[in-house]
């Protein structure tokens, strides 16, 4: 009887421990999934614009630092993106960019500033891709001589996703745009496939083109990886060529993003 009691409590006892082991994986679970939807969602290093909007009253900064090579002409750029989550549809963004090149001199100094709103429009829904509209606004206003915008310019973009698999997405822009340099207008457009190997690392391939009417149509082709450090900080990395002739012309890009409050 002894025995059988000891059998009795040793068999209770692994019953509990079962039941509190599969109760702590759920939780765990549960609280890795709330985790992963809070993980910071940036517009960089790709060309394409996203359909995420920052989170309400929360302010979400990119810079990346952007190394290129064109037939022997060298640049740089820091571009810094600064996102305002206006209500749960609407963002607002300013884009400031400072710029160097250098060929036969060197010329450097800060791009017209771009003012942007981003508006989410729907989610998605069976074959309808998740949507949003943005615009940029470039007044022919700057600081710097050498970058001086003659005409104003402007970008419409609709932007589309889908979710192929719980962990691949292919996403796409199409749009308008006026140079503002010549008030030359060109279509523009993106076609992206991101693969999420991990709720933090992310990796994706895309395609991004330019045709004007009034010039040659250009076809660009990058990679690029995104690792999220924490929920509210995430760096990244891309290589590209505009012209799809690595050889000829290509870029390399690094940076970070921050979303404020965490």
């Amino acid at each position: 009887m002894t025995n059988n009691g000891g059998q009795m409590k040793r068999l209770l006892t692994f019953t509990i421990m079962k039941r509190y082991f599969y109760l702590l994986q759920i939780l765990l679970l549960s609280g890795m999934g709330t985790s992963a939807q809070d993980v910071i969602n940036t517009d960089s290093p790709d060309q394409s614009d996203a359909t995420y909007i920052v989170v309400r009253k929360h302010i979400q900064i990119e810079s990346n630092v952007v190394f290129s090579s064109d037939d022997g002409m060298k640049g740089f750029d820091n571009v810094t993106l600064i996102r305002y989550g206006l209500t749960t549809k609407i963002e607002l963004r300013l884009v400031n960019q400072y710029s160097v090149v250098r060929e036969d001199i060197k010329v450097s100094g800060i791009q017209p500033l771009a003012l942007s709103c981003k508006y989410y429009l729907c989610k998605e829904k069976w074959l309808r891709p998740e949507l949003a509209f943005v615009g940029y606004f470039r007044p022919p206003i700057t600081i710097s001589p050498a970058f001086r915008g003659e005409h104003f310019g402007y970008t419409f973009t609709m932007a589309g996703l889908h979710n192929l698999t719980p962990k691949l997405q292919a996403s796409a822009n199409l749009g308008i745009t006026q140079d503002q340099q010549t008030t030359d207008v060109s279509l523009i457009s993106t076609a992206e496939l991101n693969y999420n190997f991990t709720d933090l690392f992310s990796g994706y391939v895309e395609y991004f083109g330019n045709y004007g009417a009034k010039k040659s149509v250009s076809n660009g082709l990058d990679i690029g990886f995104v690792y999220a450090l924490k929920k509210n900080l995430a760096l990244n990395l891309a290589l590209g060529s505009p012209t799809m002739k690595p050889g000829t012309a290509n870029y390399i890009s690094l940076g970070a993003a921050v979303r404020l409050p965490k």
